[in-house]
């Protein structure tokens, strides 16, 4: 039974997919008797499925001998032709890896946690069917993504996971900004798969195929017969990540993911943890391509660098909690952008599995918080440590879980991040940045609990009621997985066995930075520095906060850039067709009808004038071809004699 789940892993994305379509029987009010809730249980037994199904994968991977033997070294595929005309082939080809499984585990098991949470936090929302069909749809999606081997239906999945990010941000579509959020979502993310769908297709003349694990045989082969690699290439690769950094909210395609933020909190639960890693997925399975071009490498350090440090230093300056907690996630995906720019797939991958579960545990301790005292901006909240313990464990957990604190699995992925940028060409600029970013990642964490937790209560916090079990349940357990995530990933063998898990070189360094950063805004927001309620940098520096407060004015140079230029050409196109299109069309018609109606005026009915008329011109014409000269046809046949 449990091979046969093992071989039928594949069937895992449609459990989900099924719900999504089944809540379409709620959503136009087709069922209205039962009200809405019904469509929630629905979805919430689909995705408890998807999730049984995978863990008995992934165990049988693990426990069979046999079968997993069979597994890893001829992995299960799939394959289903969608296209085959002239020469081209395009099929939904698919692989059942044990790194699928894992994630499909990973993104089936938080779906779970996060629709039992929304099933508390929506209570009396009316908008189930739609919110709960949208969260199964992005289930499916995610476990698609992982399973499939083609580039080219990881483009057409990464196009409808943007589609559910518009529909999932727009859940209440009545609000004006969760219109703008969830058309500014849509648009920049648009601009990335744009990008990305012109690599794509330009990818396969070149190397034949749009299967990955084609392309990377491909790659070895243009390494291991040092074949001169196309001019076009690095054009091309460059075209491919453009797709994975709009997933990922990195510069300059991060401002959507904080204008996301409009949509319900379980929905950002699962964007910040999962979603946008489904473009950090993609960018590793092209890692055997990016490694033949430095120039890519190159661009994907800038990028994650410039993000890594940008982002953590304008979350410093957020008043909106989910705002400041989205451009966190910008920074940490930065990281894992450096880290495929400097070729290192397992530190890549590292980086990657430990971020989910600790980013989902501290968005669900937030939701709890917001949710009970109506507001989530971080200057009308304090002095909830007293009435909310147990959250502010929770989020302290999914903190020290992300930041380079020992032995949490944050810190074992981020010191074998800092020893790879020790062996870089620029070790101390690299370096630089994984300490600063850590410490700045450190210290927007501890600001974010010390301005919720610490300090005296305010009017919004003097009464907080505790949440309904069904958000405290989810979120215990998650902070549990937080706290054995260590053990897990020791015990299979993903970081090396030692008495404090993650310790090697260059722990020492990471860890000051962690002290260092947390430390500062411990002392700043939680202690003797607060200076008052709002907690705002002294007067000198406060034209810097209020800078970073608004994005470093990115939406401000956008508008004075590229808007710009899009309106400015919009209008010359308006005016061009108003002035010079129709411009001619008119006079050239206005022309047409003035001679018509002049020469209707030579219209008078008398057949003399007529016949006068036709012997003039016979007259006129005879004249023509006597003084004429003659045809030169004999200079038209030399050349052919």
């Amino acid at each position: 039974m449990t091979v046969a789940a093992l071989q039928a892993a594949w069937l895992i994305p449609l459990y989900p997919l099924l719900a999504a379509l089944g809540s379409l029987a709620w959503s136009p009010g087709l069922i209205s008797r039962t009200g809405p809730r019904p469509c929630g249980y629905l979805n919430l037994l689909m995705v408890s499925v998807a999730f049984v199904h995978s863990v008995v994968a992934l165990t049988t991977l693990h426990t069979n001998a046999r079968a997993g033997a069979e597994a890893l070294y001829r992995p299960i595929t799939f394959s289903w032709t969608w296209l085959d005309s002239a020469g081209l082939r395009i099929g939904v080809d698919g692989l059942v890896t044990e790194p699928a499984l894992v994630a499909m585990t990973v993104i089936t098991g938080l779906h779970v946690l996060v629709q039992l949470y929304s099933i508390a936090y929506l209570e009396m929302d009316w908008g189930w069917p739609r919110f709960f069909g949208s969260l199964s749809f992005f289930e499916a999606g995610l476990c698609a993504l992982v399973l499939t081997d083609s580039l080219f239906f990881s483009y057409v999945i990464l196009e409808l996971l943007t589609f559910g990010t518009y529909l999932i941000v727009g859940t209440w579509y009545n609000q004006p900004l969760v219109v703008k959020g969830a058309r500014d979502a849509f648009l920049t993310k648009r601009i990335g798969d744009l990008i990305l769908l012109a690599g794509v297709i330009a990818l396969l003349p070149i190397t034949g195929t749009w299967n990955f694990h084609g392309l990377q045989a491909w790659a070895a082969d243009q390494i291991n017969n040092h074949n001169a690699l196309p001019p076009a290439l690095p054009l091309i690769l460059l075209a491919l990540v453009a797709g994975p950094m709009g997933k990922c909210a990195q510069i300059p395609l991060h401002l959507w993911l904080d204008e996301a933020m409009e949509s319900p909190l379980p929905s950002t639960v699962l964007r910040n943890s999962v979603v946008v890693v489904g473009g950090a997925w993609v960018l590793l399975r092209l890692e055997p391509l990016i490694e033949l071009s430095p120039l890519v490498q190159s661009v994907l350090v800038v990028v994650g660098s410039t993000t890594a440090v940008v982002a953590s230093l304008i979350a410093l300056a957020q008043i909106d909690v989910k705002r400041a907690l989205s451009f966190l996630v910008s920074s940490w995906l930065g990281l894992l952008f450096v880290a495929v720019g400097l070729g290192d797939f397992s530190v890549a991958e590292h980086l990657m599995l430990v971020y989910p579960l600790p980013m989902a545990l501290m968005l669900m301790a937030i939701g709890a918080i917001v949710l009970t005292n109506i507001t989530q901006d971080l200057t009308q909240l304090g002095g909830l440590w007293s009435k909310r313990p147990l959250m502010g464990l929770a989020f302290l957990t999914g903190a020290a879980g992300l930041m380079a604190l020992p032995p949490f699995g944050g810190f074992a992925a981020l010191r074998e991040l800092l020893e790879l940028t020790a062996a870089s060409a620029s070790p101390a600029v690299l370096g630089g940045v994984v300490l600063i970013t850590n410490a700045l990642l450190s210290a927007g964490l501890i600001r974010v609990f010390g301005l919720i937790w610490g300090g005296r209560p305010s009017v919004f916090t003097t009464r907080s009621p505790e949440v309904l079990w069904l958000m405290a349940l989810p979120t215990l357990v998650l902070m549990g997985l937080v706290l054995h995530l260590p053990q897990l990933l020791v015990v299979n063998g993903v970081f090396a066995l030692s008495p404090l898990p993650g310790w090697g070189p260059l722990a020492v360094p990471l860890l000051l930075s962690t002290l260092v950063g947390g430390g500062l805004s411990a002392l700043f927001y939680l202690f003797y520095l607060r200076p008052h309620p709002l907690a705002h940098l002294p007067a000198a520096l406060g034209g810097l906060q209020d800078w970073l407060a608004h994005d470093m004015q990115t939406e401000r140079f956008y508008h004075r850039t590229v808007v710009w230029l899009v309106v400015a050409l919009a209008r010359l196109s308006a005016w061009s067709d108003e002035r010079l299109i129709e411009g001619f069309s008119g006079a050239s018609g206005s022309a047409a009808l003035a001679g018509a109606r002049r020469l209707s005026l030579t219209t008078s009915g008398r057949s003399q004038a007529y016949a006068l008329s036709l012997v003039l011109g016979l007259l006129l014409m005879a004249i023509w071809l006597l003084v004429a000269p003659p045809f030169p046809s004999t200079r038209l046949l030399r050349p052919f004699s």
